[in-house]
């Protein structure tokens, strides 16, 4: 019998070798798999929608408890970006209504609030300027202009109070509508607030407090007062 050459019988070994190299790397793979899905994937547009894209779980036979512990962070961390996209892409939409301008965040949370036993009432004539909002749109929007940026960076937020004025035994009275703190931004200061109130004549109240004031038993509350009427 006449003897192979030394190259044929490497090119044997290779195709021998091809398929089974085939194998074991698709066992790799859906072991793998196992741990770290490949679907569903996360899409990320940034144009004037955002779309989110993701159903991760993790396999009942993990039973690595490091590999379980970095999924389930893995998994947290995507739907915190699931809330943080949903936020911009309000923003967006709102921004469509106000000239670009995107409006300021509402400031959530008991540690925006302060511990105080009511407020000194102070003028905002010396800080900004801001025409009275109406009630005859979808959106009641305040726009603050300040004087001088550098006193911005000196606030701890912008703070709105909103009153209906209703009769009581014949007397005219306030009764309490809203209350929400907003963020301070450079520029472009624009509070958007939705227009459900029901007609009526309305007292809105905005304006900042001082950082420095925060601790004090009676900060100043720096406002403009403006009684609009929705008919």
């Amino acid at each position: 019998m006449k003897k192979l050459s030394e190259q044929t019988r490497k090119n044997i070994k290779n195709a021998l070798l091809f398929p089974l190299g085939v194998i074991v790397t698709i066992i790799i793979t859906k072991t793998f798999d196992k741990a770290i899905p490949n679907e569903p994937i996360l899409v990320k547009e940034y144009t004037d929608t955002i779309k989110i894209v993701h159903e991760y779980k993790i396999p009942k036979e993990l039973n690595d408890d490091s590999t379980r512990i970095e999924l389930v962070k893995k998994i947290n961390n995507l739907e915190l970006l699931n809330d943080y996209d949903r936020i911009i892409k309000e923003k967006i939409n709102f921004s469509k209504k106000s000239d670009g301008i995107i409006p300021n965040l509402i400031l959530t949370g008991n540690e925006n609030r302060i511990k105080s036993k009511g407020y000194i009432y102070g003028s905002s004539s010396a800080y900004f300027t801001s025409n009275c909002p109406d009630l005859k749109k979808d959106f009641l929007d305040i726009k603050l202009d300040f004087f001088n940026p550098k006193i911005i960076e000196k606030i701890a937020f912008l703070r709105v109070n909103i009153y209906r004025f209703e009769k009581r035994n014949s007397t005219e009275v306030r009764a309490f509508v809203l209350e929400e703190l907003y963020e301070v931004k450079q520029e472009n200061n624009l509070i958007r607030i939705s227009n459900d109130f029901s007609n009526g004549k309305y007292e809105i109240m905005y304006g900042f407090i001082f950082k420095k004031e925060l601790e004090t038993k009676y900060p100043s509350f720096n406002f403009k007062k403006c009684t609009v009427t929705k008919e």
